[in-house]
Formats: C-alpha cells, sequence, structure tokens
C-alpha cells in the first residue's frame, strides 16, 4: 500500500489535517452549544477551505504519477 516515503508523508498530513479540523469544529460546535449561540461562520469557511486544499494536494499527488 504505501510504497514509498511520499506516500507516508501525504497520508500523515492528510490525516494530521483532518484530526486537527476535526477537533476545531468539534470544540467550536461545544462552545456554541454551552454559550446557545449559532457555530462561528469563520470555523466552517476554514473548514470549507481546508477541505478543498486536502483535495487539492491529494489530486495533484495522485496526479503526477511516479
Amino acid at each position: 500500500m504505501l510504497k514509498t516515503i511520499k506516500d507516508l508523508i501525504i497520508v500523515i498530513l492528510v490525516v494530521g489535517v483532518l484530526i486537527l479540523l476535526g477537533v476545531i469544529v468539534a470544540g467550536d460546535y461545544y462552545i456554541a452549544l454551552k454559550e446557545h449561540r449559532p457555530p462561528d461562520e469563520s470555523v466552517i469557511v476554514l473548514l470549507k477551505m481546508a477541505l478543498t486544499g486536502i483535495i487539492g494536494v491529494v489530486a495533484g499527488y495522485i496526479g503526477k504519477g511516479d
């Protein structure tokens, strides 16, 4: 599955960013629930932009080939 160190780096990068985004979004939703307010719009925008970036990085890596 992971043939080179580049494959491992991409996997670690994607998993790390997804975990970080999950913590940020879960924390914002938790705070919003406790303060009885809607979730912050900037967190949603961050999530959208980060997911788009991850898709771009992975697509570029896959499209490059060997």
